[in-house]
């Protein structure tokens, strides 16, 4: 009889366990608040480390109880870093039911701006509440919701969390002309982010024509090359390559408007943009630090357009360019016009003061070390490329207990994680967040890690120390 008992209680056991360890489903959530017991929290900011945010919560989670969720309608965008602006991922740590709202709409101010200027964002709606469906494709391993509600909570609240305990920056909070040391704390990311500048088809290919290459040529050994100088001359405010292309492209581009591609203020990416090809905010003193051109710069021959995301930066250019027209912008080099859509793949990334951020490096006998088209990150890992930002973490005052834990153990995994492989297209890892991911320096290995650092300081030139 005893045994018998003990069977029976070892099999209970195994079957409570099996159920923990299910991925959880908006009931679990909905009843874990009803206990007093959900662990939940929602971060904010920059989209390109969308993924590796995702692993490093998902890294303290009970193994296969992660789910996904997302507004999105699409059953085919469910990893991490493809499930759109609004997300949220639930799995249960240590048996407690948590839940991560993420929000990387509009950019990287948006990790600062709730907790400075009162900004107000949409997150996913409470999951027991979002009437979300189950996805018919999912991410291996884990179960998919699409379609969930939005919701304001300062303006509706819904009974979950009400404001962000902090987000991930592309940059610093002080090159978008803040300090934001009053409101929370601010720290390295130990991730780099590589991004190129981006160009209309048809632009491309008047390059490649001007500059003798091989025109038709998708290899980015055969990428044409603009200099920081030309690029700034485009992009500042009063400019002098406003009024056509002819100043780098001769007299096939006499006439042909100059179409700018930017991101809006709050974005990351223009923060990024400004810093390295204006110095803003970076010098002082009279035209030590130039104004970027808005939307509100534009003429009859410069147009101007201020995007709130990537995809609307894609799309543009390859719209443009099915017109013919000369385009071009800045884009964070997780983006790939090789797999992107057709309506989002009409651009091309161009060489920057003679480097390409996709190249490669080979040794004596002609092979690859290294697949710099697939990772787009070892130019600037050498140092070579010099496009590369360092990211930032924050943690506000105001931050619940949950996030307020979960934001440096996100970070902590972002600078070392545990998969090398994780680390997306266009990320680096920085040498001082202590990975063992490869370096330039070992031939042969998966190259992940940078040769050297700004020490948090975008404004401050690359030091290398391997």
């Amino acid at each position: 009889m005893q045994v018998k008992q003990l069977i029976l209680a070892v099999a209970a056991t195994l079957a409570a366990g099996s159920v923990l360890a299910a991925p959880v489903t908006p009931a679990d959530i909905g009843a874990a608040r009803a206990a007093g017991t959900l662990q939940e929290t929602w971060i904010s900011g920059a989209s390109a480390p969308t993924f590796n945010i995702y692993t490093g919560f998902a890294s303290g989670c009970d193994a296969d109880s992660v789910s996904l969720f997302s507004s999105s309608s699409s059953d085919t965008n469910v990893r991490p870093g493809s499930l759109g602006n609004y997300a949220a991922y639930a799995c249960t740590r240590g048996g407690v039911v948590s839940v991560v709202y993420h929000s990387v709409a509009d950019g990287s101010w948006n990790a600062y701006a709730p907790h400075i200027d009162g900004t107000q964002l949409q997150r996913l709606r409470r999951l027991d509440q979002a009437n979300c469906q189950v996805a018919t494709g999912a991410f291996p391993g884990h179960v998919n919701y699409k379609s969930c509600a939005l919701v304001n909570p300062a303006v509706n609240a819904d009974g979950a969390v009400a404001k962000p305990a902090g987000g991930f920056s592309d940059v610093e909070a002080s090159l978008f002309g803040f300090d934001v040391s009053a409101a929370g704390t601010e720290a390295e990311a130990y991730v780099g982010q590589t991004f190129g500048v981006a160009v209309s088809l048809p632009l491309y290919r008047a390059l490649q024509q001007a500059q003798g290459l091989n025109v038709g040529s998708d290899d980015p050994a055969d990428a044409p090359n603009i200099s920081s100088a030309q690029y700034a001359s485009i992009i500042a405010r009063n400019a002098g390559y406003q009024a056509d292309w002819s100043p780098i492209l001769g007299d096939a581009g006499a006439g042909q408007t100059v179409y700018l591609e930017r991101r809006v203020s709050t974005s990351g990416t223009q923060a990024s943009s400004n810093a390295h090809f204006l110095k803003n905010p970076c010098s002082a003193g009279a035209l030590a630090s130039l104004e970027p051109a808005g939307a509100e710069d534009s003429t009859g021959t410069f147009v101007v357009t201020e995007h709130s995301g990537s995809g609307n930066v894609k799309s543009t250019l390859t719209s443009r360019g099915s017109r013919g027209e000369f385009a071009i912008g800045v884009l964070s080099m997780e983006n790939n016009w090789r797999t992107d859509s057709a309506s989002n793949q009409g651009y091309r990334y161009v060489k920057l003061d003679g480097v390409h951020p996709e190249g490669g490096t080979f040794d004596g006998n002609g092979n690859g070390i290294a697949d710099g088209v697939e990772f787009a990150r070892e130019t600037a890992i050498n140092g070579d490329y010099p496009f590369h930002i360092e990211l930032r973490s924050f943690v506000a005052n105001t931050a619940d207990a949950f996030g307020a834990q979960l934001i440096p153990e996100i970070t902590a995994a972002l600078g070392s994680p545990a998969n090398c492989a994780d680390v997306p297209r266009g990320l680096t890892l920085n040498p001082l967040g202590g990975s063992a991911c490869g370096s330039a320096q070992v031939e042969g290995e998966l190259q992940v890690t940078a040769k050297g650092t700004r020490f948090g300081n975008n404004c401050a030139a690359q030091q290398l120390f391997f």
